[in-house]
C-alpha cells in the first residue's frame, strides 16, 4: 500500500513538471480565425468610413479638414500559466510513516489586445492622396463599373466643358454653394446650371454607347476617350505623353464634353458643402440632407430622387446600422444605412418608396471617397489587417 502511494504521488509530481500542452479543436480554430478576420475587416472599414464622415462634418462648418493613414491591425495573444502542486500527509495505519496525496492546480489566462497604427501621411502622400486631382483612369474605373452615374459626375467632376461643333467652348461649373432645391429650372445659379447639363449629359448617354464610334485605325486622334454616342466623325483614343494626362473625353453628336476631375479632399469639402444650407433650417435632432437629389438606390429611372448625402443625428445606439459613426462637437451622427432593395418603379410607400429614407446613398458617397482615399496612397499605407498568433 505505502509503495503504491508512493508512485501515484511521483506520477503527480512528474504531471506538475510539464507545461500543459496547448491542443485546439481544428473547427473551433477556423471558426476562430474567420470570426477574427470579420472583425477586424468591420473594425477597418468603419475606422475608414468615420473618419471620412467626420471631415464631411468639418467640410460643412468650414473647418480644416485632416487625413491619417491606419496601417493594418496586429493581435498578439501572450499567454500566461499558473500552476501549484502539493502533498498532504495522509497516515497509513497504526505505526506506518504518514505519506500524502498530491494535489494540483493550473491556471491559464489568455490577454489579447490588438494593436494598430494611425498617423498622419507625409507631405508627399498628403499631396497625391488628398489634394491632386483624380486619375483619369479612375473615373473610367467607375464610369464602366457600373456605379450610378449621376452620383459619379457630381461628386467626382469640378467642371464640364462642352465644345459644339463650330468650336465655341462651354463651361459649367460644380459649385455646391449655389446648388439649392434640388435646382429646378427657376433657380438660376452657377451650380444648378451644371446640375442641369449633368442631367442633360446622361439623358444623352443614357443610351449603350455607339458601335464603331471609335476607330482603332482612321479616326480622329483624341486623348482622353472614354465613350461614343453616334460621333458626327469617328473618333481613335491616342495615349498620353509622359508629362500628358488627359481628362475624361466624350464624344457625343457632334459635341465634345470634357470633364475635370475634383481631388479627394474636394469631393469631401463639396459633400459637406451641400449640407451647409440644409442643416441651418433642419430642426433639432433631425437628418440633414443636401439640397441635390440623385436616382434611388434600386429604382430604373430614378423618380423623385434622393439626397446626395445624409446624416442622422444619434441619440443613442438604437437597432439600425450605418456605414459610419462618429463624434462630432460633443453630438453622435451617422451615415450610410444598409439598403437591400430591388425594385422596378417606384411605390407610394414600402421599400420601394422612392423617400430619402427607403432609398438612402449615402453609404455610395462614402464607399466611392473611402476606395479613392486607398487608390491614392502608397501601398504601405493600406495594408491588408493581419492577425500574428504567438503562442
Amino acid at each position: 500500500m505505502r509503495a503504491l502511494v508512493g508512485l501515484c504521488a511521483l506520477v503527480m509530481l512528474a504531471g506538475c513538471a510539464s507545461a500543459p500542452g496547448i491542443r485546439g479543436d481544428r473547427d473551433q480554430l477556423a471558426r476562430q480565425i474567420a470570426d477574427d478576420a470579420a472583425a477586424f475587416n468591420e473594425a477597418y472599414g468603419q475606422a475608414v468610413s468615420a473618419q471620412i464622415l467626420l471631415n464631411i462634418l468639418r467640410g460643412r462648418d468650414r473647418l480644416p479638414r485632416y487625413y491619417l493613414a491606419m496601417t493594418g491591425i496586429s493581435d498578439s495573444p501572450s499567454w500566461r500559466y499558473r500552476q501549484n502542486a502539493g502533498i498532504g500527509g495522509v497516515p497509513l495505519g497504526e505505526g506506518a510513516s504518514p505519506w500524502g496525496i498530491g494535489n494540483l492546480g493550473i491556471e491559464r489566462e489568455t490577454q489579447t489586445r490588438p494593436s494598430y497604427a494611425v498617423q498622419p501621411f507625409n507631405a508627399e502622400t498628403l499631396t497625391r492622396t488628398a489634394f491632386e486631382p483624380t486619375a483619369p483612369n479612375v473615373f473610367a474605373h467607375y464610369w464602366r463599373s457600373g456605379w450610378p452615374r449621376d452620383l459619379l459626375l457630381l461628386v467626382m467632376v469640378e467642371s464640364i466643358e462642352r465644345t459644339d461643333a463650330e468650336g465655341r467652348l462651354t463651361v459649367f461649373t460644380n459649385e455646391a454653394n449655389t446648388i439649392f432645391e434640388d435646382c429646378p429650372d427657376r433657380v438660376a445659379t452657377t451650380g444648378c446650371d451644371f446640375v442641369r447639363e449633368v442631367r442633360a449629359f446622361l439623358d444623352l448617354t443614357a443610351a449603350t454607347p455607339s458601335g464603331g464610334g471609335i476607330d482603332r485605325l482612321s479616326g480622329r486622334p483624341l486623348c482622353g476617350v472614354i465613350e461614343t454616342y453616334n460621333p458626327t466623325q469617328p473618333v481613335r483614343p491616342v495615349a498620353s505623353s509622359a508629362s500628358q494626362d488627359c481628362d475624361p473625353l466624350f464624344p457625343v453628336g457632334s459635341t465634345l464634353v470634357r470633364l475635370r476631375l475634383r481631388s479627394l479632399d474636394d469631393m469631401i469639402y463639396y459633400t459637406g458643402e451641400l449640407l451647409r444650407a440644409e442643416s441651418m433650417n433642419a430642426r433639432p435632432n433631425a437628418p440633414i440632407e443636401a439640397q441635390l437629389s440623385v436616382r434611388a438606390a434600386g429604382l430604373r429611372g430614378g423618380g423623385a430622387g434622393v439626397p446626395l448625402f445624409r446624416i442622422v443625428p444619434r441619440a443613442g445606439q438604437g437597432d439600425s446600422y450605418f456605414a459610419a459613426e462618429v463624434e462630432y462637437n460633443g453630438a453622435r451622427y451617422a451615415a450610410g444605412p444598409a439598403i437591400g432593395r430591388s425594385c422596378a418603379a417606384a411605390s407610394a410607400s414600402g421599400p420601394c418608396a422612392d423617400s430619402a429614407e427607403a432609398g438612402d446613398r449615402s453609404s455610395s458617397v462614402l464607399s466611392l471617397i473611402a476606395e479613392i482615399l486607398a487608390l491614392n496612397q502608397s501601398p504601405d499605407a493600406i495594408r491588408a489587417p493581419n492577425r500574428l498568433i504567438a503562442e
